[in-house]
């Protein structure tokens, strides 16, 4: 009998490979049907295994801990047991060591091994989440896994479970509400990393100085987040304008407001649209806040964009009426291609123009707490800011400047200065360097030395 069994379950080089730990076999995702022959029980047991990150990692634990203790819910799954083990030295399957809370007052699961029995859509399986040490040159890496088993005949759907507990996990974890900057990495997988509120603490929409319907505009989107159980979907707005028109700080603005409310997506450097559209969809409600539209996805005239502009044209498309909003800006919003940014795509498109005169004097009455500063900047110089369309960002810097050259040499006549700094500055920052067309100063289309 024993040699019939034994020859009934041979395993195969593949299953034998896996079951010895190679290397190839842990790297990849891994699904694996064991026929098992028995003179009183023939049954096939699926398989899946995947590696994970580690946020997915600690987030499971916590998440299945929560299921088991019935600190949350979820009427797919129902825990028969939930164990763990000791230690990698002393591996004994025990009761799960508990070492705190996280900020949702969820459990914190400290043992590296656990042992789950869940039913899923009433069929029955095994779920491990585990961790295994890799030798890697001179030093072990750890790497975190979670393997599904399915026990019984109905029991066929180990990937899909393996979806939704990683999914579920997440939605549930303390990423909720909070402020993540996400990036892709070389082979197109999230890198996530939580930020905090503080880096956002100087910014506020009343301090904004934009003109009052754009700053309307915002403080609706900032209502419909607050308001979202009430509304029921998002918001997409496109800012368009030079820099240093305010684009960047509204949208810091808007992010601060609505920490708490939300959870708020930052995305970083190289995008996956779709991998961050897919993340930002396990959260209710979330915003997608992304800078330089135009430099990431062009125009169809472009073929190095064509792929991106095509994933966000999808993405657009397909969440409407749903949990996520969307802030993103654009130096230039005609370097983004029409379809991109047509009406049904982005509810508002926003342009930020120039500052107007009032806007020059409460701009420089907020930065600035200097008497002879506020003097020297006279109702000529604010004339010629304004007729060279001067951004919000150039004249900060200029009040800056200022106050460095009266900290140093207190005496020095400011507004003689100040007219100086205006020519020396105004080419770099608004001039291309192939012109040259203009004497020392600006051109005749900017501030001319009658000007000033």
């Amino acid at each position: 009998m024993a040699n019939q069994l034994k020859k009934k379950t041979n395993r195969n080089n593949f299953e034998s490979s896996f079951r010895e730990g190679e290397v190839a076999y842990f790297d990849k995702e891994t699904n694996l049907v064991q026929n098992v022959n028995h003179p009183k029980m023939n049954s096939v047991f699926p398989l899946h295994q995947r590696k994970l990150k580690l946020f997915e990692y600690e987030f499971l634990k916590t998440y299945l801990y929560a299921l088991h203790t019935e600190s949350l819910k979820n009427p797919d799954l129902k825990i028969d047991n939930f164990n763990a083990m000791s230690s990698s030295a002393n591996p004994a399957i025990v009761a799960p060591d508990i070492i705190g809370a996280d900020s949702n007052g969820l459990a914190i699961v400290e043992n590296h091994s656990i042992f789950v029995n869940l039913k899923y859509e009433k069929a029955t399986y095994q779920v491990t989440v585990y961790v295994i040490m890799r030798q890697d040159s001179d030093f072990n890496v750890p790497i975190y896994y979670i393997s599904i088993l399915g026990t019984e005949s109905d029991s066929f759907k180990t990937i899909a479970l393996a979806d939704h507990l990683i999914k579920e996990s997440i939605r549930n974890s303390y990423y909720k509400n909070k402020i993540l900057n996400v990036a892709c990495d070389d082979d197109d997988r999230l890198d996530i990393n939580q930020t905090s509120i503080d880096k956002f603490s100087d910014e506020d929409l009343k301090d904004l100085f934009i003109p009052d319907n754009v700053k309307s505009e915002l403080e609706r989107f900032y209502l419909c987040v607050e308001n979202f159980n009430k509304i029921g979907f998002g918001l997409r707005y496109l800012l368009c304008g030079e820099p240093g028109t305010g684009k960047t700080k509204s949208v810091r603005s808007l992010i601060k407001q609505c920490y708490g409310k939300a959870t708020i997506i930052i995305s970083e450097g190289k995008i996956d649209f779709k991998a961050i559209f897919e993340f930002a969809k396990l959260f209710s409600p979330v915003i997608i806040c992304i800078d330089d539209l135009d430099l990431l996805v062009g125009n169809r005239d472009n073929p190095f964009f064509s792929n991106e502009l095509s994933n966000l044209l999808q993405e657009l498309d397909g969440f409407e009426k749903n949990n996520v909003f969307l802030l993103t800006t654009t130096n230039d919003k005609h370097l983004i291609d029409k379809a991109a940014s047509r009406p049904g795509r982005f509810d508002m498109v926003i342009d930020y123009n120039k500052l107007n005169k009032d806007n020059y004097l409460d701009l420089i009455n907020a930065n600035c707490k200097t008497p002879e500063i506020v003097d020297a900047l006279d109702d000529s110089i604010i004339k010629s800011l304004q007729k060279n369309n001067i951004t919000g960002a150039y004249l900060v810097n200029l009040i800056k400047q200022m106050e460095i050259k009266h900290k140093l040499e207190p005496e020095y006549d400011l507004k003689k200065y100040v007219k100086n700094l205006i020519k020396l500055t105004y080419r770099g920052f608004y001039k291309k360097s192939e012109e040259n067309d203009f004497q020392f100063g600006f051109s005749n289309n900017g501030i001319g030395l009658h000007d000033l």
